[in-house]
């Protein structure tokens, strides 16, 4: 990811921001941005994976189908 940066507003819970500023004062992220960033890294990646599974599982069933299919008419 470059330097260039958009700002997104996002409204949280006051518990979810109590709990990013301990991760902040805990020196596991160096602010609250930085922490929301890897989160949204981490929700993409996870969806990402989630389409080529299945996507993935839908071309096997496919496979699968036409050599049923064409065994059938063999």
């Amino acid at each position: 990811m470059g330097t260039d940066r958009q700002s997104v507003p996002v409204s949280l819970p006051p518990e979810l921001v109590n709990e990013l500023d301990a991760l902040v004062d805990e020196g596991v992220f160096s602010s609250r941005s930085e922490a929301l960033r890897y989160g949204a890294r981490l929700i993409v990646r996870e969806e990402r994976q989630i389409r080529l599974h299945e996507r993935t599982d839908d071309e096997a069933r496919d496979d699968v189908r036409e050599r049923l299919e064409r065994k059938r008419v063999s």
